[in-house]
């Protein structure tokens, strides 16, 4: 179990598919987490999806549940990570309205960080993060997150295209915030 603050991390369940469901019935965690599916998943595709994680070294899913309640309120990620060139993907969804804006995710990605760079030796984080999703956008910019670029138009949803924020964070700009990343 990873632990801090008031959040721990647990590998996902096949249990916790339900509750992930729940979260992606509302359009707005959906939405965010629409570059896995196309339409609102069933179940079934839930399922899936997490058969496909079983075997899958590229990819490392935790649920994130509060120390207080003990119960599953979202879902942090590394993916497309590359062992070789030591980078991976960062995602996270706090699916539970109820727990958000109160630091949550704040921790938990903290917890990623920790993982990644101290235990799996990575060395470059990125987070994908659609332009107009403020709360996520001021989570990195808190996390000392670098913006590098704007990839234009690469998600369509409802009919729209929306711009994703690339942000990064390097190993070396990690070990210089060091106490922050600990606090």
């Amino acid at each position: 179990m990873l632990k801090k603050g008031n959040v721990f991390l647990t590998p996902i369940e096949r249990h916790n598919l339900v509750t992930f469901h729940q979260w992606l019935k509302e359009l707005e965690n959906f939405f965010l987490f629409s570059e896995f599916f196309i339409t609102q998943p069933s179940l079934d595709e839930l399922e899936y999806w997490y058969n496909s994680l079983l075997n899958n070294f590229r990819n490392k899913v935790f649920i994130i549940n509060s120390i207080d309640s003990r119960t599953p309120i979202g879902i942090v990620e590394l993916s497309r990570i590359d062992w070789k060139n030591r980078n991976a993907a960062i995602g996270i969804i706090i699916g539970n309205k109820q727990h958000r804006q109160k630091g949550f995710a704040t921790t938990a990605i903290k917890i990623i960080i920790d993982l990644a760079f101290n235990h799996w030796n990575l060395h470059k984080l990125y987070a994908l993060v659609v332009e107009n999703n403020t709360p996520s956008v001021k989570l990195f910019e808190k996390l000392k997150f670098t913006k590098e670029a704007v990839l234009r138009e690469t998600i369509f949803f409802e009919s729209k295209y929306y711009n994703q924020i690339v942000f990064s964070l390097l190993k070396n700009e990690y070990e210089q915030n060091i106490d922050f990343y600990n606090s």
